[in-house]
């Protein structure tokens, strides 16, 4: 059962104590600073309100009742649609709803009534139920278009000034003021896209150019890696009971590499994900909100023996993407994954090149890349890896995968072995 309380925290040499929301579920607890300041006897902690005596009460009062409810809103909202409770999920959709500013991205007044406008309204619409990742990127965008607003509009964006111009002038705008690379612009458009679907679903908009195959950026392949069937072995071997940190992410990422699932997937794995007979991962993808159904590999089975009742999923423990990106690195190196792998890169209008040991790139990702290309190369049917890593279309499916053209000539010519071994 979920509870909110709130606490004062120590009080300050001016006597006031800062006010904490405390959330607590299970023995999970997730801690939300207020931002109000009062004095200790000022505060009814039986009650949990603020004394009369206290000058505006009755509204602190009232902001108080509407927070917990806010947050008990959420938090129930992500169980019926079945998202990630972590406390790193919920966190920062508690804190947007307590915040005394509600707007985080741009001022009110550079937006209202306009374009900006109805992105904010939506995000905060969606804020809620949809992933926390999503609200970040969302968020991310409407800036990025605060900032475009201001050096080129002396007021709010409409929907009729979204036209191949202003396309182009917006693209012109992450090139040479923002210097994104190419995917990042076509990540934009395309939310701005999905933005402006949005409102033309809601009839607020009617200027249909962003509709144009013009208002497009094109997707450049990246420079990203993955790891071939004897690098995982590698990793398998490493030694690394001195260095519990390394061995449990190490173990992670080899259930990635073995079951196809993004890193929030693969951190939301729960005992009830695991069917009866150990057999199968059955769960909802965070990104999508796909079902998946996935057995489990025998290097995967091996692993959950290991962590058996040391966890309650008998999956290595999670920690942060980041950490564990940097970790993944320093595993890599020790297992001397040090091929040299030339990385290009575009920013802006710069382009540059540089070798680097293959063990600099390796992410958490990899994990996924290495599942579907290994399978893929295997001959594992198309389809039946796209069931597992919920690509919709081969087409996308294919450019996700790292395969050489020798590696494709080499399976072409197994192919062929194998068809006319007995002629």
């Amino acid at each position: 059962m979920a509870s909110v309380k709130y606490y004062l925290k120590k009080p300050k040499p001016n006597g006031t104590s800062l006010l904490s929301l405390y959330f607590r579920y299970g023995k999970v607890q997730v801690v939300i600073s207020t931002n109000l300041f009062i004095k200790p006897k000022s505060w009814d902690s039986k009650n949990q309100k603020v004394r009369a005596s206290h000058e505006g009460y009755s509204e602190l009062n009232a902001n108080l009742d509407k927070w917990r409810n806010e947050v008990q809103k959420i938090y129930q909202q992500r169980l019926f649609h079945n998202l990630p409770i972590t406390p790193a999920d919920l966190k920062p959709l508690f804190e947007r709803e307590i915040r005394t500013d509600k707007y985080e991205s741009a001022p009110p007044s550079k937006t209202k009534g306009g374009l900006l406008d109805f992105i904010d309204k939506y995000i905060q619409s969606v804020q809620a139920f949809k992933n926390a990742n999503t609200i970040r990127t969302y968020r991310s965008h409407l800036k990025m278009l605060t900032e475009f607003q201001e050096a080129n509009f002396k007021n709010p964006i409409h929907f009729n000034d979204v036209t191949l111009d202003f396309y182009h002038n917006l693209k012109k705008f992450m090139v040479e003021v923002k210097e994104y690379n190419d995917n990042t612009q076509n990540k934009h458009t395309g939310i701005l896209k999905f933005f402006l679907n949005e409102a033309t679903e809601r009839k607020e908009n009617t200027s249909l150019e962003y509709k144009s195959r013009r208002f497009s950026t094109p997707r450049k392949q990246v420079d990203s890696i993955y790891l071939n069937e004897e690098e995982i072995q590698l990793l398998l071997k490493l030694d690394l009971s001195s260095e519990p940190r390394l061995e449990k992410v190490r173990d992670l990422f080899i259930v990635g590499c073995f079951t196809g699932l993004r890193f929030s997937d693969l951190t939301s794995i729960r005992a009830e994900n695991i069917s009866p007979d150990f057999k199968y991962f059955k769960t909802k993808t965070v990104k999508t909100e796909e079902f998946l159904e996935i057995p489990i590999h025998p290097v995967v089975s091996k692993i959950m023996e290991k962590y058996k009742g040391k966890t309650s999923n008998c999956l290595p423990p999670s920690i942060s993407n980041q950490k564990m990106n940097e970790y993944l690195k320093e595993i890599g190196e020790l297992a001397n994954l040090s091929e040299n792998v030339a990385l290009f890169k575009k920013k802006g209008m710069t382009r540059t090149q540089k070798k680097v040991s293959k063990f600099e790139l390796i992410t958490c990702h990899t994990a996924r890349r290495s599942f579907a290309t290994n399978e893929y190369l295997a001959g594992t049917p198309t389809y039946t890896i796209m069931a597992i890593t919920g690509h919709r279309t081969e087409k996308a499916f294919l450019t996700y995968i790292k395969v050489t053209k020798r590696q494709y000539a080499r399976q072409l010519s197994d192919i062929w072995k194998e068809r006319f071994k007995e002629q």
